[in-house]
Formats: structure tokens, C-alpha cells, sequence
């Protein structure tokens, strides 16, 4: 990367600010999903944004503050992956719409393997999220559980969608959506942990299995 901003001469000084800052966040994002943060400096951000340490808190008061922003950002893109994933899936085949329970399963099976596709395609992104990011403080681990609540939410209301004259309470949809990101995110990690293994359509095709047997069983319960 460049200098103290020299290309950027004749353009304004929030301009440069401006194109100084992602360069730091890009930094950011290089360091703490490769070296981890709590490795990570000021002086080496800078260092490899290829600006003077100055220009770090010219946008930013603490290395924490940069994590925030560079977990808003992975966080974004990880939404994006899952929503269009069970976007995707959902309706996407001739037994997705036969019954209420293939359409859930439609909407999970779009969530899990956006999930596990973005982990893969994205190692430094899914590091940060999936590790870098847990017990650094309070106010970290506050905007995790938002976004998980978030993105929690969501799911709920696209399973709503896809099983007709669904209607959840406040409370239900939350304890959904909390289930959803946990379980997901639990099956992310140990499938990171393990290198990928079993391989990204096996794994679907197990949860799928185990997600039949869980409809199954309340079925059998209600009935």
C-alpha cells in the first residue's frame, strides 16, 4: 500500500481521511482474521496499511474501536450470504413446495449452506466472526449477540413466510432465532475446526437428515 495518502493529492481532505480509514479497516481485517487481535498492534495495522501511526487515530481511538467496525463489516457479509442463500433454496426444487415442513426445511437448508459456503469461500472473514471476536470485552460480546439476534430474527420470519399462518410471539420468534444462529454457528465452527470435514454436501445432507428427524419426531408428539 502507499504512503501518507500521496495519491490522493489535489483531492480533499475528507477524501484522503476518508480513503486512509479503509485502508486502516482493511488492514484490520487482514490482521485479525490471519495473526488473530489479540496479536494484533496499532503499529502493525499501520504498518500494513503503509500509513504513519497518526493516521490511525485520526480515525479510530482504540484498536477495539477498529474491530468494531471491522466486525460490522464481516458481519454484513455474512448476512447477505445466508439471506440469499435460503432465498435461493427456498422453492428451489418440486418437494420444497409440497408440504409446510419441506418448505421450512427449504428456508434451513438455504441458511445452512450459505453459512458454511461464506466460512469456506471466506476464511479470514469467517476467523474473525466465528473466534476473534468472543470474550474481548463486554461491548464486543453485546454487538455479537445483537447480530445474532438480528440475522436470528430474520430466519424466523422467512420459516413464518415459507409455513403459511405461522405466527410467532415476541418471545417465541426470539428463542427461535437464537436456536437457529446457535446451532448454526456451533456446526460452523467444529466444521472449520476440522478442516472442511465432512465435505460441504455431506455435511448438508446430515443436517437435512437430522432436521427430518427432529419435524418427524413432533409430529409423532403432537400427534
Amino acid at each position: 500500500m502507499t504512503n501518507e495518502g500521496r495519491p490522493y493529492a489535489g483531492a480533499s481532505r475528507e477524501v484522503r481521511e476518508s480513503a486512509r480509514r479503509e485502508q486502516i479497516i482493511a488492514a484490520g481485517i487482514e490482521l485479525f482474521g490471519t495473526q488473530g487481535y489479540r496479536a494484533a498492534t496499532v503499529g502493525a495495522i499501520c504498518e500494513t496499511a503503509g500509513l504513519n501511526k497518526r493516521y490511525f487515530y485520526e480515525s479510530f481511538a482504540a484498536l477495539e474501536d477498529l474491530l468494531v467496525e471491522v466486525y460490522e463489516r464481516v458481519v454484513a457479509d455474512l448476512r447477505a450470504a445466508v439471506l440469499a442463500g435460503g432465498a435461493a433454496d427456498s422453492g428451489g426444487s418440486e418437494t420444497a413446495t409440497e408440504t409446510p415442513d419441506a418448505e421450512a426445511m427449504a428456508v434451513l437448508r438455504g441458511f445452512m449452506g450459505g453459512f458454511l459456503g461464506w466460512a469456506q469461500e471466506n476464511p479470514i472473514f469467517a476467523r474473525v466472526h466465528l473466534f476473534e471476536v468472543l470474550g474481548v470485552s463486554g461491548r464486543i460480546d453485546e454487538l455479537y449477540r445483537r447480530h445474532g439476534r438480528v440475522i436470528g430474527g430474520e430466519l424466523a420470519d422467512a420459516l413464518c413466510v415459507a409455513v403459511s399462518g405461522t405466527v410467532l410471539t415476541d418471545t417465541r420468534r426470539r428463542v427461535l432465532g437464537d436456536l437457529l444462529v446457535g446451532a448454526g454457528i456451533q456446526i460452523v465452527v467444529d466444521w472449520v475446526i476440522g478442516d472442511y470435514q465432512p465435505p460441504r454436501q455431506e455435511l448438508l445432507s446430515e443436517i437435512e437428515s437430522t432436521l427430518g428427524w427432529v419435524l418427524a419426531a413432533g409430529a409423532i408428539g403432537e400427534g
